[in-house]
């Protein structure tokens, strides 16, 4: 049965009926899905629908691109679900050392262009400073760029390593991911060799001090962020291709039919309309929180959904830079960011260093230390992932778009305030290895959920055992057809920024769907009714 089409919005192809991929979820992961299958088969119809709005044209673009003030609050507030509107206060980098030491915390949940999803006071549990996006592109217009490959103590241990490698290789390329931006930067070679003279002495060369593989791109003194444009602008959206990105449009649900997911219900936020599209193959890449309430509010709930829920706990100080001319200010070429990989128990950290433009910080002395650079330290720990932190979601009450209500379980174990613990005393010394911690600074530890790293509510395991949710492939266990996206498919522990390891995860489950459709191994779609719903059919 072929497709009905209808012109769309964003001047693409409407598919009211019957597609070959549909995609929930228009973040990098998800696009990356659209991407992989269509440079696979070009003839394949792929539906990509997002519950958010198009902030940017062309879609996707990263936010900081946007050089009006009034038009990227815009398209900010425009993200930010139920909470339409500015912040009054805002957290100028992730970690919110350019807000006054006593608005850090709170900064960190009003953060432009999220939403908090967390509950309990700042110093407490259930991830309070939880965060959500809702738009084209999802995190990818607002993320830092940070894209490490993980190391041997994080890796995915049930996907083949030389695959692995050639999934990241791609993924590197979807988001212009590179390490050589900055290689111009005195102050940033000069970090790097102070710490890399205390750090390295036994660390593998992959895992010395080094830049941070960026998902940037740099021309001149100008940076620019990859968003997930960088992976949508490839697809060639139009009245006459295969693929259509659909903003503003709710899934509530996939429906299911023996072991298939044979489609979605779909609701237009703008008009309300409720239809269905049937598709032989369904792709959620919500987010780490709405991939496992979509797949609960549809019935689908295989023991480990929702649970495993991990983060990267965060430690933060701000140092001084001894030992190099600071005077050059503005004039000085971008530094980048300076990486500490991860390595397990030798280094249980993962190590993030960046520049701070002093007059930009606030309770900075104002006598002070004229010339002396300042540069923030982030340290990020791992996580044990333990069933017990868990996503709840509700049978009854609803969110602020209708879906099943979720109530967020996490607490930091002894071990983790342990490792918390050595982290901030490590911080501390870093800064004192490079000069000291600035006046008035201490390490301290952001609010849980902070680091914006979820993990492990859809989980990928090797085997069908109840600790996971889908298998190497992605593909959910139990369904011929069905797969999942995201960090949240991230099993193991880790310390490093996620959303590298994430896309290239997608990158398998694009090509094992791309290998079936090359075997015609799922059409059954097109012979299996839709479930009838009422109104919905």
């Amino acid at each position: 049965m072929s497709a009905q089409k209808s012109a769309g919005p964003l001047g693409c192809t409407r598919i009211t009926d019957t597609v070959d991929v549909v995609i929930i979820g228009s973040g990098p992961t998800g696009a990356s899905y659209a991407h992989e299958i269509h440079r696979a088969h070009p003839s394949a119809r792929v539906l990509l629908v997002e519950a958010g709005p198009a902030l940017t044209d062309p879609p996707g673009r990263h936010l900081t691109t946007l050089t009006d003030a009034e038009e990227q609050q815009r398209a900010r507030v425009a993200a930010q679900g139920p909470r339409q509107h500015p912040y009054s206060i805002s957290a100028a980098s992730a970690v919110a050392h350019n807000q006054s030491r006593a608005e850090r915390g709170r900064a960190l949940v009003e953060r432009p262009g999220m939403f908090t999803v967390g509950s309990g006071d700042l110093t407490g549990d259930g991830l309070p400073a939880a965060q959500q996006s809702c738009n084209v592109g999802g995190m990818g217009v607002l993320w830092f760029g940070a894209a490490p490959r993980a190391g041997d103590a994080e890796r995915v241990d049930c996907v083949d390593r030389d695959e692995l490698d050639g999934a990241y290789a791609v993924a590197e390329k979807l988001l212009q991911v590179s390490s050589t931006q900055f290689a111009d930067s005195p102050f940033a070679a000069h970090v790097r060799r102070v710490l890399g003279e205390e750090l390295d002495e036994g660390r593998a060369p992959d895992r010395r001090v080094q830049a941070m593989p960026m998902a940037a791109v740099r021309t001149g003194d100008q940076v620019r962020r990859t968003g997930t444009d960088a992976v949508l602008r490839r697809l060639p959206t139009g009245p006459d291709a295969n693929v259509e990105l659909r903003a503003d449009t709710l899934c509530e649900k996939v429906l299911v039919d023996d072991g298939r997911a044979v489609g979605v219900r779909l609701r237009d936020r703008t008009t309300g309309a409720v239809g269905t599209v049937r598709a032989d193959y369904v792709v959620v890449a919500a987010d780490p929180l709405r991939t496992p309430q979509l797949l609960f509010a549809s019935g689908i709930r295989p023991q480990a959904l929702g649970r495993y829920l991990n983060e990267h706990p965060q430690v933060s100080v701000i140092a001084e830079v001894h030992g190099t001319d600071g005077s050059a200010g503005s004039e000085e070429p971008p530094g980048g960011v300076t990486w500490i990989p991860y390595e397990g128990e030798r280094y249980p950290f993962h190590g993030m260093l960046t520049r701070l433009d002093p007059s930009t910080v606030a309770d900075r002395p104002a006598d002070g230390r004229a010339g002396v650079p300042l540069l923030s330290v982030h340290l990020f720990t791992s996580q044990e992932p333990r069933a017990d932190n868990r996503l709840e979601f509700s049978e009854t009450e609803q969110d602020w778009v209708g879906m099943p209500a979720m109530t967020i379980h996490h607490t930091l174990s002894d071990e983790d305030r342990a490792a918390l613990a050595e982290a901030a005393a490590e911080a501390l010394r870093l800064s004192k290895v490079l000069g000291r911690a600035a006046d008035g600074e201490a390490p301290w530890v952001l609010p849980s959920g902070s680091s914006l790293h979820y993990q492990g509510t859809v989980r990928m395991g090797a085997a069908n055992d109840g600790t996971s949710v889908c298998d190497p492939t992605c593909r959910v266990w139990g369904f011929d057809n069905l797969y999942v996206a995201g960090n949240g498919v991230i099993p193991t522990r880790t310390a490093c920024n996620p959303t590298l390891t994430s896309v290239a995860l997608s990158v398998l489950g694009a090509r094992d769907i791309a290998r079936r459709i090359r075997q015609g191994g799922a059409d059954a779609s097109r012979r299996t009714p839709v479930p009838h719903e009422g109104k919905d059919t």
